[in-house]
Order: C-alpha cells, then sequence, then structure tokens
C-alpha cells in the first residue's frame, strides 16, 4: 500500500455514500451499486439499454438461386448486449485512480474480449474510436483506454497524461457514468444479415 489503508477507507465510504445517493441518477440508466461489495472493492452492474438492429440484405425478384440454408452457431458478443459487471479496484485511492476489472455477473469470471461489448469514444472530428482494448501490457486483461482508469494511465502510451491531472475534477460517480456512456450509451449492437454476425458501432449523441 502506497496510502495509510485509514485514509483509503474514509474516502472509498465517500465515494460509495455519493454512489448511493445518487442511486436514482444511476438506476434510471440501468447501473446499480451491488450491495455485496467490500473495501476496498466497488462492484457495478451495467445493463444495457439499446435492442438489437437487424440489417436484412434486399435482394430483387427474380436475383436469388433458393438453396437449403445451414445452420451455425457464432461465437461472438451477446445479441441483446449482455448485463456485465464492472469491479472497481479503490487500493491507493485517490493517489492511484481506480483499477477495473469486467466479471460476468452470474459466474463472477472474467470476461473475454471476444465475446464482450464494444466501447467507443468520439474525437472533436466526431470520429469513433475503440477505447475497449484487448489487451493491457500488464495484466493481459481486456481494458477500458479512458481517463480515470489505471489501466489507462498506466499504460506506456499514456505516460505523459498522468491521473494526478484530473483526480480533482473525477470521482467514483463521474467515472462510473464514463463506462455507461462509452459502453452503453455510444455503443449499439447490429446484427449484418449479409455478413452474418455482429457489429458494435458507435453512435454519437447530438
Amino acid at each position: 500500500m502506497r496510502v495509510d489503508p485509514a485514509v483509503v477507507r474514509q474516502k472509498y465510504d465517500r465515494e460509495l455514500a455519493r454512489l448511493h445517493q445518487q442511486r436514482s441518477d444511476l438506476e434510471k440508466r440501468g447501473i446499480v451499486c451491488l450491495s455485496s461489495s467490500s473495501f476496498p472493492i466497488i462492484e457495478i452492474l451495467y445493463v444495457h439499454r439499446w435492442p438489437l438492429e437487424i440489417i436484412i440484405p434486399v435482394v430483387q425478384q427474380g436475383g436469388l438461386s433458393f438453396s437449403p440454408i445451414q445452420s451455425r452457431r457464432i461465437k461472438g458478443p451477446s445479441l441483446g448486449g449482455s448485463a456485465f459487471k464492472a469491479r472497481f479496484d479503490l487500493s491507493d485511492y485517490d493517489l492511484d485512480p481506480p483499477s477495473l476489472e469486467f466479471r460476468d455477473p452470474w459466474t463472477n469470471d472474467h470476461l473475454q474480449y471476444d465475446v464482450m461489448f464494444r466501447a467507443y469514444q468520439f474525437d472533436s472530428q466526431r470520429k469513433s474510436h475503440l477505447v475497449l482494448l484487448g489487451d493491457h501490457p500488464d495484466t493481459h486483461k481486456p481494458f477500458l483506454c479512458v481517463r480515470g482508469i489505471r489501466e489507462y494511465h498506466y499504460h506506456p502510451q499514456h505516460s505523459g497524461d498522468d491521473w494526478l491531472l484530473y483526480r480533482d475534477s473525477m470521482n467514483m460517480f463521474s467515472i462510473i457514468l464514463s463506462l455507461w456512456r462509452v459502453a452503453i450509451d455510444l455503443s449499439r449492437p447490429i446484427l449484418d444479415l449479409h455478413k452474418g454476425q455482429v457489429e458494435w458501432v458507435g453512435e454519437e449523441k447530438l
């Protein structure tokens, strides 16, 4: 530990109390603070809000040769966007930002990148960028590459973007909403029947 555990515990309790105060604002977005959390962990359940969109290929009459269709199983993201658990570790908070792991809400197993949702941010030119990446150089687990997350600030490519520049303006409530924003509010699953696969598309709100 780099910070006195008693100090971290006070800050943890303060953050948890703030989340309970904001419970209604969180839950209307499908965000639930789980009561099973215990120091220094805060566990949050996220429920996807967007229904699956389906792209159906249109074929002109007479332009299709009918033949038997063989079904096959495709391992990929859940069609409706599965709920997921975000496990925030506040060890050494707030000298360090919270660490984030993604878990299955039923088994508590680590989620594997190939069956996870996707998350997007938009730059000033309104171009989308994937911010859920599959392999952190330290943990070798999927990680969220956004400010306020330990795995972002400890990544070699972000060594100049220190957490201490932001900690006065960020807290667990804002970080939890940031995850909701990029992973749920701006990211939608689309089933493309022509390609035979589910794709995640970033869609910026105007």
